[in-house]
């Protein structure tokens, strides 16, 4: 069996998990905020920390409270926040991205102006 057949294989329990973590409101907004801010790229693995843990405590917060759209069960234990750690690394990366892109095109638009 090749390597990605089995990876795919392993993962297939945590499909509906990775998928949550990744459209996970509250880590795409944080992500892209923190990596939007971030002048160092070293800093976007505080800010993916930061976006992963604080979409798990909201969404475990929000299950507390029955309003949650988190209906899984908690068999996966500490899979919930690693997924949503390495989700909000991957979407501040896009923010840090982002930011660099308009920056060096605000400074082409001046240097063509000029």
């Amino acid at each position: 069996m090749p390597l990605y057949e089995a990876l795919y294989e392993g993962l297939k329990p945590f499909t509906w998990l990775i998928l949550e973590a990744i459209f996970d409101p509250f880590v795409i907004g944080i992500g892209l905020l923190m990596g939007w801010k971030a002048n160092q790229f070293g800093k976007l693995i505080l800010a993916g920390l930061a976006a992963g843990l604080a979409g798990t405590a909201v969404t475990f917060i929000l299950r507390l409270l029955d309003i949650s759209w988190f209906e899984g069960g908690y068999m996966f234990g500490g899979a919930h926040a690693l997924f949503r750690i390495l989700a909000g690394y991957g979407w501040s990366v896009l923010g840090y991205i982002a930011a660099r892109l308009k920056v060096r095109r605000a400074d082409k638009s001046r240097s063509s102006l000029g």
